[in-house]
């Protein structure tokens, strides 16, 4: 059963009774055990947190509880890769070989970092490999491999098809990715997205993991582990090996970011607009992230809609920069993120965002 924790604002305790009518009934039908952040656009946002962060201890979800963030990943891999584009060091057209010199040039002549980020490379999803491998008893052999090794074994395979002419939401683009960001950096990953994202965006509660959260790096405390309240051996979150790395956020700091983005903070307005640019329609995705239009205040906007899951952890985060409002949803039980993204929606349309 769900366990009503109340709302911390600032410094402030107030009951669980101040959340709004709409999200409280949302959440007693749903019996949603996770975090709510809505930013109004006002300056100051409300957050509710409701349930367990992990079932064994009894440990109780805060607003500022840390979530692994799953695909949510790849937007702050995007991001890091735009803000390099403005410092002149990488290109969305030029050739991945002209960069990774080491990698197979057949298919590195032929991959862009346009392709990558869109999920359009064509390069086969072979990051499967890895954690079948785990699963047969080769956890510690795949967890040795350095990231030049896993990209050599998991992402140099034969193309599936000519970049740019299908989606294909394949993990190996995003190792590939992230190998590229270390060799042109000479920095390793986690540190490239904490100088060009989490610093530059003020996103002080978030950071990265090894593995899984538990052995995030350094330690962090009040983490959301997911787990399956009907099956009492279904708690964890799905382990990855030690090359491909993972982060955490808050509900707080994904609202910060597009606040950040919106402001400048993070890329350039040219960057920005280019990195908004949707490259696969019927996806609505953009460059590691997807957006879409939504009906607010008689009109309809674009809106950032980030999502990402790992395990029975799922987190939603939509943001109306027009409006300067938003709503970023976590979850450590296994939640729809479309219903999700829905009550989001029906929220800002609840709240006074729109202005005359």
């Amino acid at each position: 059963m769900t366990v009503l924790i109340p709302l911390v604002l600032g410094m402030a305790v107030l009951p669980s009774s101040q959340t709004p009518d709409l999200i409280q009934s949302w959440v007693e039908e749903t019996a949603f055990n996770g975090v709510i952040r809505i930013e109004t656009g006002e300056g100051e946002g409300q957050a509710w947190s409701w349930g367990l962060a992990d079932p064994q201890s009894g440990r109780p979800l805060t607003p500022d509880s840390r979530f692994q963030t799953g695909s949510v990943e790849k937007y702050f891999a995007s991001i890091a890769v735009f803000a390099l584009m403005d410092e002149g060091v990488l290109s969305l057209d030029a050739p991945i070989s002209s960069y990774l010199p080491d990698y197979r040039v057949d298919t590195g002549d032929q991959l862009t970092l346009r392709t990558l980020l869109s999920n359009t490379s064509g390069l086969p999803n072979d990051l499967r490999n890895a954690f079948s491998r785990i699963a047969n008893g080769e956890q510690d052999v795949v967890d040795a491999q350095s990231v030049a090794e896993a990209v050599a074994d998991y992402a140099s395979g034969d193309l599936a098809f000519e970049p740019g002419a299908h989606f294909d939401y394949a993990l190996s683009n995003w190792l590939l990715v992230q190998h590229l960001l270390e060799e042109v950096t000479g920095l390793p990953y986690p540190q490239v997205r904490q100088r060009y994202v989490f610093d530059r965006a003020g996103m002080t509660q978030s950071g990265g993991y090894v593995h899984d959260l538990s052995e995030a790096d350094p330690a962090v405390s009040n983490i959301a582990i997911g787990y399956d309240p009907s099956d009492p051996a279904g708690q964890g979150d799905y382990w990855t090996p030690r090359f491909f790395k993972g982060s955490y956020t808050t509900a707080q700091d994904l609202i910060v970011l597009e606040q950040a983005l919106e402001a400048g903070e993070v890329l350039s307005d040219v960057a920005l607009r280019e990195f908004r640019t949707i490259q696969v329609p019927d996806q609505n995705y953009a460059y590691g992230g997807r957006y879409r239009e939504v009906e607010l205040c008689d009109a309809v906007w674009t809106a950032s809609a980030q999502s990402g899951s790992n395990g029975a952890t799922n987190i939603t985060a939509l943001y109306v920069p027009g409006l300067k409002a938003g709503v970023a949803m976590l979850t450590n039980v296994d939640e729809s993120q479309g219903e999700m993204f829905d009550i989001s929606i029906q929220v800002l349309a609840a709240q006074s965002i729109c202005t005359d």
